[in-house]
């Protein structure tokens, strides 16, 4: 089973010190929420754990059944979705999935991306539409759809619940619970009190 650990983690902005000697860790088979006020380190600290920035000082470890994992075998372990993960608004739905998906490995026929829309409340309908053209939530519910559809053993989520209706966000719920059952680890990023409430355990920065 996977877990992260961050040893006395601290991050500097052009002076401005984020996070502060944060010592914590996040393990498989649960679901972390990370809260905290606008401007807190919650997205910084996701970075952090998906090794998309390194830390001013500190150190952030990841192990997999106590070995420790680094480079191109982390990334395979890993999924990521955030506000600022952009889909490709000029391309369609099915092309957006085919090549998110491929990228990974992972092939997908029309069948298999129709079952990852529908798993996140979307038609089979939507598939040959613009993406550029999709609300706001259905663009979220897209981008859920390529971290079902991937299914890596870390799941990193800014924001999950952004721009969601109320029907969303209980989709959102179930697929993370059920992740969760798999042994997988959920860290997500929010400020929404009914996900820091679902999740299994809270780090308030």
């Amino acid at each position: 089973m996977v877990e992260i650990r961050l040893n006395d983690v601290s991050q500097m902005f052009e002076g401005r010190e984020v996070l502060h000697q944060l010592t914590c860790s996040f393990q498989g088979g649960r679901v972390t929420a990370v809260a905290g006020a606008n401007g807190s380190g919650k997205s910084t600290l996701l970075r952090l754990a998906s090794r998309l920035m390194l830390p001013t000082s500190g150190t952030v470890d990841t192990f997999w059944n106590g070995a420790p994992v680094k480079g191109a075998e982390y990334r395979r372990l890993l999924a990521l979705a955030t506000p600022e993960m952009e889909l490709y608004t000029r391309l369609t739905v099915r092309e957006n999935l085919a090549f998110l998906l491929g990228v990974r490995g992972i092939a997908s026929d029309d069948d298999t991306m129709a079952a990852l829309l529908e798993r996140v409340g979307l038609p089979r309908e939507v598939l040959p539409r613009m993406t550029g053209q999709l609300s706001t939530g259905m663009r979220q519910r897209v981008r859920l759809a390529v971290v079902l559809g991937i299914d890596a053993e870390v799941w990193l989520l800014d924001e999950p619940g952004l721009a969601l209706d109320e029907r969303g966000r209980a989709l959102l719920m179930n697929e993370t619970r059920a992740a969760a059952k798999r042994g997988r680890l959920i860290l997500w990023a929010t400020n929404d009190r009914e996900e820091r409430e679902a999740a299994d355990a809270c780090v308030e920065l």
